[in-house]
């Protein structure tokens, strides 16, 4: 009894201070959760989505991953300083040095002057530009604000002289072979590679360019030179916030004015949330195949000003059976690796610009298709144009 009384002052010490600790603890988490929820409203509020890496979830999947990344050439800083990519830096200094030249004859002036005129508007907007990168993507480069500049001139100016100069019928113009054109092309779509509209305006502006028509230029691979493809593609600047962000507005068919979200009432909304009905509800059909056999036929939507937006997708019901209309889908070396990236663009934490309008799209399309069949169907009916080799399923 003696023995026990003793020990009660000690167990008492001990659970005060077990209390008070508890108590440090729980202050120490709600301070992180506090801190937590300011970040994410912080974030929320941010409608202009940095450039960034990938996410780890994403690049888990290696099928996935190796869409994302460049093999030949990069522009931005996060693949910057890659050993492997030393090639794609000796074509980006040509083609600067080529943009540079033809600025300075078009403005009459000396190429030294020009250059320093074009960095210098690099260098007066360069905490704007490094704003709209994630803060992870410069200080793993340890890039200063000279560095940085030195690096979004060269690509800027590159990657303006390329898109310009693209054409498939004639890469001598770029003084490269076509399947080197082919690659740095596609490279263009990664979202770790993507150079900002800001910084592609400032220069282009600057130098007396038309940011637009490389723009359609490029996304046509040299086919806008003629009258028809100038037809086919709609001639259109959007305040983008990069070349993949432009040329998912594209895909889309929206415009989209800078800093807004899209309403879920418009008519993108509709269409968008018709397809993610499909994945949501209980099937009716499996593929493109059930719905030829009850009579549903599918046809390529041929209205409106671009015929390739994925807007376009509308059922026409009649007494036998029916027409689904589609927008045409041109399936070719890029395309895997545009929709792979645009998915993850969806996807970036930031981005709440958009509302996985191109991932509900690509889920409507996969409820379509179970396989080379499907394809093939679709292919026939001239909704898909397939310039690849096989049927493309994946």
């Amino acid at each position: 009894m003696l023995s026990l009384l003793r020990s009660t002052p000690e167990i008492h010490i001990r659970n005060t201070m077990s209390k008070e600790l508890d108590d440090v603890i729980m202050d120490e988490w709600l301070t992180k959760v506090k801190e937590a929820e300011k970040i994410f409203d912080e974030n929320k509020q941010i409608l202009t989505p940095k450039i960034q890496r990938i996410s780890h979830f994403l690049k888990q999947n290696d099928r996935f991953a190796k869409y994302c990344t460049p093999k030949l050439i990069s522009f931005g800083p996060i693949h910057y300083k890659d050993l492997h990519l030393k090639q794609g830096e000796e074509f980006k200094l040509l083609w600067t040095s080529n943009l540079v030249t033809e600025y300075s004859q078009k403005m009459k002036k000396d190429v030294k002057q020009v250059t320093k005129d074009l960095r210098k508007n690099i260098k007066d907007n360069i905490e704007e530009l490094k704003e709209l990168f994630a803060e992870d993507a410069l200080l793993e480069g340890g890039y200063d604000d000279n560095y940085f500049t030195w690096m979004l001139f060269v690509d800027g100016c590159s990657a303006l002289y390329f898109m310009e100069n693209v054409d498939v019928h004639h890469p001598e113009a770029l003084n490269i072979k076509l399947d080197q054109l082919m690659y740095i092309a596609r490279y263009m779509y990664l979202l770790e590679n993507q150079l900002l509209m800001r910084l592609l305006r400032l220069l282009s502006e600057s130098g007396e360019g038309n940011l637009n028509y490389s723009l359609v230029n490029f996304h046509s691979m040299g086919r806008s030179r003629g009258v028809q493809a100038l037809v086919m593609i709609p001639v259109i600047v959007l305040d983008a916030i990069h070349i993949l962000d432009h040329s998912r507005s594209l895909l889309i068919g929206v415009p989209m004015e800078e800093n807004t979200i899209p309403n879920q009432n418009d008519n993108l909304g509709n269409v968008i949330q018709n397809a993610s009905d499909y994945q949501t509800s209980i099937y009716t059909y499996k593929n493109i195949r059930d719905l030829k056999e009850v009579g549903i036929g599918v046809k390529p939507c041929t209205t409106g000003e671009n015929p390739l937006a994925w807007s376009n997708v509308h059922f026409l019901s009649n007494c036998l059976g029916g027409e689904l209309m589609l927008p045409r889908i041109v399936f070719n070396d890029h395309t895997s690796y545009i929709f792979r990236n645009l998915i993850a663009y969806e996807m970036c934490p930031d981005n709440f610009r958009y509302k996985y309008e191109c991932c509900s799209f690509f889920s409507f399309m996969d409820s379509l298709i179970d396989s080379a069949e499907d394809v093939k169907e679709l292919r026939l009916s001239s909704t898909l144009i397939n310039m690849l080799g096989s049927e493309p399923i994946s």
